[in-house]
């Protein structure tokens, strides 16, 4: 427990700073879960953590118990008493129920509580440029959230990423729900858990372009009326549907044209004229399948200039030579291994003649010498394993990136659609840029074959990386191929707000798919997320948590003597149970479906019409 708290206050720090921000906001309800998040938070920040109590015709002995904790752990706090502003809130609103009593009407009142302490939280926390904190354990959050098994990964900008390495911050390729583009969006957070239940796994055979492992309640996208829609992937049609199918990426509109980089070079040295943006991106692809860009030092004598001396005999001068001076010089080659006769040589020399750039050719390569087109290519790699494309040229629109793709399929891709290269970085980034041009990809990885030449010279080459490019994006999944299989291991899911999907990757197969959505997490960070509510009681009384306040039954307040587990219909204890082993009665079983059944609105992005 020390070590565990330890590593949360690290995280707490941690998640702040990742945002910017200089402390943390808590809303102190005299509850267990509060309690313990507002002490971790103290820890965290001592001089920059504040409690807010927010009674709102709450139970007196809560706000004592809120007051308590902040007393006795030196919080720093506030108390809100939202009692007049709910009153003066439900008087504005008309009464549409028209049994008062009714279970509806209580709840619906019940539920105004916690958006209005939400809107109180995120004013402080707006106010000091704090984080607001929540307060939800595991136990509360498993019946709402949906995974992905450890073996996928995010496809981010910077790469293929695993829920280890993915972090806020960090921007994942999403479709727009409402026009269908692929866009670029960031991650609010990261949902990891331990789980062992039923999973539903798709594809993964030979000859398969779709690979997925998810838990039955997670969200999938497919395509209705031409637009992306939600569903759940156990709810997913028994016939062939449609996946969306990604309208290519705008970006951000380049230059015309492609200025080469003369700067430090003299007067003298060979110069080369701005050309077209789309034609450099075209050769920008051919050097990155096929080119190598070399320096190398040329050694070139100076004749030394006549010294004149008077002769010290007969009192003349004389011109004395001195002798040859060497100097060093450094050239700049870039090279194309195109050989005769292939199709992509004879487009190189067509632009470089095109654009006034001289160039030296042998049997089997092109190349180019001058110091700026060395820099423009040089900086995509010299070897086969660095090679890579750079940040910029991926901001640029589809079909100036369809221009790249052509360089690189014209070099190291053959005419079946597959693109192969030695680079990892580099065979990310293709995954990139066929999803922003709106194709479908799949990626295999090569590993190495020890060959012996017939000298008996053992070689080693490193593994290489093939890509398949095909097709415009659609996918057809049935749902009657789902298998059900038993999992036990890591589930994640990051929070991607706006759209909520991301596009992620199984064992080399990509598809765009739903993420958490927490439904009434109106919060920044969640400490406590990954614990069960027995774990929190642990955790109290290593902080020291008074006994009265761990033992208390937990509740929500939204009325007097409300109960979570009276609302929840089984005991935390048999739920944590649940959660850990997989086992449970039938009975609470099916309480825990119809849970997550009833709040799956919640994590929905909510419907927009098209037009």
């Amino acid at each position: 427990m020390k070590a565990l708290v330890e590593k949360l206050i690290s995280w707490i720090r941690e998640q702040v700073h990742l945002a910017g921000c200089e402390g943390v906001v808590v809303g102190l309800s005299g509850g267990l879960d509060s309690s313990v998040t507002a002490v971790l938070c103290k820890k965290a920040f001592p001089d920059n953590s504040l409690g807010v109590i927010m009674p709102c015709h709450s139970n007196p002995r809560d706000t004592e118990d809120a007051r308590l904790i902040a007393k006795k752990f030196d919080i720093d706090s506030r108390t809100v008493v939202l009692d007049e502003v709910f009153d003066l809130f439900l008087s504005k609103l008309p009464n549409t129920v028209d049994d008062s009593n009714s279970p509806r009407k209580e709840m619906t009142v019940a539920n105004l509580k916690p958006r209005l302490r939400m809107i109180t939280l995120y004013y402080f926390a707006n106010c000091l440029n704090y984080l607001v904190v929540g307060t939800g354990n595991k136990s509360e959050i498993s019946v709402g959230y949906f995974c992905y098994d450890e073996h996928t990964r995010a496809v981010t900008t910077e790469g293929l990423k695993t829920y280890k390495d993915l972090k806020p911050g960090d921007r994942v390729l999403s479709l727009d729900l409402n026009t269908g583009h692929v866009i670029e969006c960031p991650v609010a957070g990261v949902y990891v858990f331990d789980y062992e239940g039923e999973m539903l796994a798709y594809g993964g055979g030979r000859g398969s372009k779709i690979d997925l492992m998810v838990t039955p309640n997670h969200r999938m996208l497919r395509e209705w009326y031409g637009r992306p829609r939600f569903c759940r992937a156990d709810e997913w049609p028994r016939r062939p549907t449609l996946t969306p199918t990604p309208r290519p990426w705008k970006g951000t509109q380049p230059p015309s044209v492609f200025e080469f980089d003369h700067e430090g070079i003299g007067a003298n040295a060979r110069r080369f004229a701005p050309m077209p943006m789309d034609e450099f991106l075209y050769i920008l692809g051919l050097y990155i399948g096929d080119g190598h860009a070399q320096t190398s030092t040329v050694v070139q004598s100076v004749k030394g200039s006549g010294d004149t001396n008077r002769d010290p005999e007969t009192g003349r001068f004389v011109t004395v030579d001195t002798p040859a001076i060497p100097r060093d010089y450094t050239g700049y080659r870039t090279w194309f291994a195109l050989p005769e006769g292939s199709e992509a040589r004879s487009k190189l020399i067509a632009l470089l003649e095109k654009n006034g750039i001289a160039y030296g050719t042998t049997d089997m390569q092109v190349w180019v010498y001058g110091r700026p087109f060395y820099r423009a290519m040089e900086a995509c790699g010299t070897s086969a394993q660095a090679k890579h494309i750079p940040s910029w040229v991926m901001n640029y629109p589809a079909e100036y990136l369809m221009r790249l793709m052509e360089g690189l399929m014209d070099s190291d891709g053959d005419g079946r659609g597959y693109y192969y290269t030695a680079s990892q970085r580099l065979a990310e980034q293709v995954v990139e840029l066929a999803c922003k041009i709106g194709t479908n990809v799949t990626l295999r990885t090569r590993p190495a074959k020890t060959c012996v030449r017939t000298d008996g010279v053992e070689i080693k080459p490193s593994k290489s990386y093939e890509l398949s490019i095909y097709g415009n994006g659609r996918r057809w999944l049935h749902g009657a191929k789902f298998k059900r299989v038993f999992y036990k291991g890591v589930v994640w899911c990051p929070d991607v707000p706006g759209t909520h999907n991301l596009l992620v990757e199984r064992n080399g197969r990509f598809l765009f798919c739903g993420n958490t959505k927490y439904g009434d997490g109106g919060v920044d960070i969640l400490p406590l997320g990954n614990l069960l509510k027995t774990q929190v009681r642990q955790l109290a009384k290593e902080l020291g948590i008074p006994d009265e306040i761990i033992a208390k039954p937990p509740s929500a307040g939204l009325w007097r003597e409300q109960t979570d587990e009276e609302e929840l219909g089984v005991t935390y204890e048999e739920l944590d149970q649940y959660l850990l082993t997989g086992k449970a009665s039938r009975e609470i079983k099916d309480k825990m479906d119809r849970l997550i059944e009833a709040s799956i609105h919640k994590r929905q992005m909510p419907p927009v019409p098209s037009f």
